[in-house]
């Protein structure tokens, strides 16, 4: 049996997340490949914040809203749609999840919601680009 094409898709709500959930989807149109969305909670760096309850609903308000358009435009458009949810240092942890999940090529889109924080520490696609050694595809 044929292992199908894996391609992972950060996704975090912004325009430029849904750029290259669009370009994943035309590769999985051609290619019959699996998508996953991945959502990264951005928690706090510093030891000792603790999360609260509130921080937690946030996030997965926020979580669901960049993977529920996201789910349907993929499942209407007939392709193979997963998502999974990690927490950290977004960068860090797309680079993480794609290893472990053996997927065959990160698409992401550039220039997500790193605003000032990502003037001064590097974007994320950036860092992903830099960090793996799976295939990366940034979308601008």
């Amino acid at each position: 049996m044929k292992k199908s094409f894996k391609i992972l898709v950060p996704l975090d709500g912004s325009a430029n997340a849904t750029r290259g959930l669009n370009k994943a989807l035309e590769l999985a149109k051609l290619s019959d490949a699996e998508i996953t969305g991945f959502y990264v909670f951005d928690l706090p760096i510093a030891a000792g914040i603790k999360l609260t309850q509130k921080m937690k609903d946030e996030s997965q308000k926020r979580a669901v809203k960049a993977i529920g358009p996201a789910m349907k435009k993929v499942q209407s458009a007939g392709s193979k749609f997963q998502y999974h949810t990690g927490g950290g240092h977004i960068g860090s942890e797309i680079v993480k999840y794609a290893q472990k999940g053996k997927f065959d090529m990160i698409v992401i889109g550039a220039r997500g919601l790193g605003g000032v924080k990502e003037a001064f520490l590097g974007s994320t696609s950036n860092y992903v680009m830099h960090k793996t050694k799976i295939p990366v595809l940034i979308i601008k």
